[in-house]
C-alpha cells in the first residue's frame, strides 16, 4: 500500500485586503488524496511575498514576524500529522490534521467554553459563599478575553491545551499596551484566568497548569488615605450641594472611616453584629472576605449614621440592601462616582475612593490615637 504523503502550501489571497492595505495567508493541506483549506490567521503587505518561496521576503520586521508564524504552522501541522499517524496508522485525513493544529476536534473544547462553564458553577453559589461583585468580574473578564482572542489569534476560542506561559505573557502584554490597564488591574484578571486554569487542572481537563513558575506581579504601593482635615470638610459639608443618593454615598464613606469596614462588610451588617459590652457597643462580624472576626468599638458617628438610616432605606433607595441589613449602600461604583464630586466640592486633590475610607480609619482613628 502506497504511504500517503503530507503538503502544505502557503500562498496569499490577493483579492481581499484590510484597510492596512494586507491580504491574509492562506494554506492549502493535503493527505494523500485528502485536501483541506484554511486561513492561517496572519497577513502580510503583497509587496513582500514570494509566491514561488511562499514566504515573505527581505528583512524588515513584518517578514521576520510573518515568517516565524508561518513556520511554527508548518511545525505544529507535521506533529499533528506524525502523532495521528501513531494513532490511527495510515487513515489520516487533511481535515483530521487541521482539527488537531486548531483544537478542533471533538473532544477538545476552547478556553471560552470552560469560562462559561466556570462562570455557570460560581453563578450557582452567589450568596453562598460567593458574592456577585465577583461575579461580575468575572464576566468582565470574559469580555477582554474574547476581545484578547480576536486581537491577537483571529480566532473565537483557543485550545485549551494550547494555553503556555507565552499564551500569558501575550495576554498580560495586551492589558497593559493595547488596553492600557494599570499593573494592579492586569494582574486582577490574571488571577482569574489562574483559578480558572487550576480547575481544570485538579478536574483533570488540561495535564500542566500553565502559571506554574510564573509569578503575577502586584503594585504593592502606598495605603492612600485622607486626613482628619479632609475628613471634616466632608463631614460639615452642606446637603444642598449633593443630591439624596450622594449623600448616601458620603455617609457610607464615613461610615467606614469611623468602623474601618469594607464595602461589602457595610452592605452585610445587620443589627446582630452589634454587642453592648462594658457599656459600649462593639461591632463583631467575620470579614467577608477572609472569615476573620472583627472586633470595633461603634464611635459615636458611625452610631449616628446607623440611626439616621434606620427603617427608611427600604422606601427612600432603588438599591435597597436584602431584608435585615443595617445600611442603604449603593453600588461600589456608583459610591465612587460621588465621591469624586465630593473630593472636587471639599478641595481635596487626591482621588478618592471607597477603599481609601479603611486606610483613614487605620491611620487617623486608630495610628494617629496611639491605638
Amino acid at each position: 500500500m502506497k504511504e500517503k504523503t503530507l503538503k502544505l502550501l502557503f500562498y496569499l489571497k490577493r483579492g481581499t485586503k484590510s484597510k492596512a492595505g494586507k491580504s491574509p495567508i492562506m494554506a492549502r493541506l493535503s493527505v494523500g488524496r485528502t485536501m483541506v483549506q484554511f486561513s492561517c490567521k496572519t497577513a502580510c503587505s503583497p509587496s513582500l511575498w514570494d509566491s514561488r518561496k511562499h514566504r515573505l521576503v527581505g528583512k524588515s520586521a513584518e517578514a521576520v514576524a510573518v515568517n516565524a508564524e508561518l513556520d511554527s504552522l508548518q511545525v505544529s501541522v507535521c506533529r499533528a500529522y506524525e502523532d495521528l499517524r501513531k494513532k490511527q496508522g495510515e487513515a489520516v485525513t487533511a481535515e483530521e490534521v487541521k482539527a488537531v493544529v486548531f483544537g478542533l476536534q471533538s473532544d477538545c473544547q476552547g478556553l471560552l467554553y470552560h469560562l462559561e462553564e466556570y462562570l455557570a458553577r460560581f453563578r450557582e453559589r452567589v450568596g453562598v459563599d460567593r458574592s456577585e461583585r465577583r461575579y461580575k468580574f468575572l464576566r468582565v473578564f470574559r469580555g477582554h478575553l474574547k476581545a484578547f482572542l480576536r486581537h491577537r489569534y483571529r480566532v473565537s476560542d483557543f485550545p485549551v491545551h494550547k494555553v503556555d506561559k507565552a499564551f500569558i505573557e501575550n495576554l498580560e502584554a495586551y492589558f497593559a499596551q493595547e488596553k492600557a490597564f494599570k499593573l494592579n488591574t492586569t494582574a486582577g484578571y490574571l488571577t482569574v484566568l489562574a483559578s480558572l486554569l487550576k480547575d481544570l487542572y485538579k478536574r483533570r481537563v488540561i495535564d500542566t497548569y500553565p502559571f506554574m513558575g510564573y509569578s503575577i506581579r502586584w503594585d504593592v504601593g502606598t495605603p492612600r488615605y485622607i486626613t482628619k482635615d479632609e475628613l471634616r470638610r466632608i463631614i460639615d459639608l452642606d446637603d444642598s450641594q449633593l443630591g439624596s443618593y450622594e449623600c448616601v454615598s458620603r455617609d457610607m464613606f464615613l461610615f467606614s472611616c469611623f468602623t474601618g469596614l469594607s464595602y461589602t462588610d457595610i452592605y452585610h451588617l445587620t443589627r446582630d453584629h452589634l454587642i453592648e459590652e462594658g457599656g459600649m457597643t462593639w461591632i463583631r462580624k467575620p470579614r467577608v472576605k477572609t472569615g476573620r472576626m472583627c472586633h470595633i468599638p461603634l464611635l459615636p458617628e458611625a452610631s449616628a449614621i446607623i440611626e439616621q438610616y434606620r427603617g427608611i432605606h427600604t422606601r427612600a433607595f432603588r438599591h435597597e440592601p436584602p431584608r435585615g441589613y443595617l445600611l442603604p449602600i449603593p453600588g461600589c461604583d456608583t459610591v465612587n462616582i460621588h465621591l469624586k464630586k465630593i473630593a472636587a466640592l471639599c478641595h481635596i486633590p487626591k482621588r478618592l475612593t471607597f477603599h481609601m475610607a479603611r486606610h483613614t480609619f487605620a491611620s487617623q482613628m486608630t495610628l494617629a490615637e496611639g491605638v
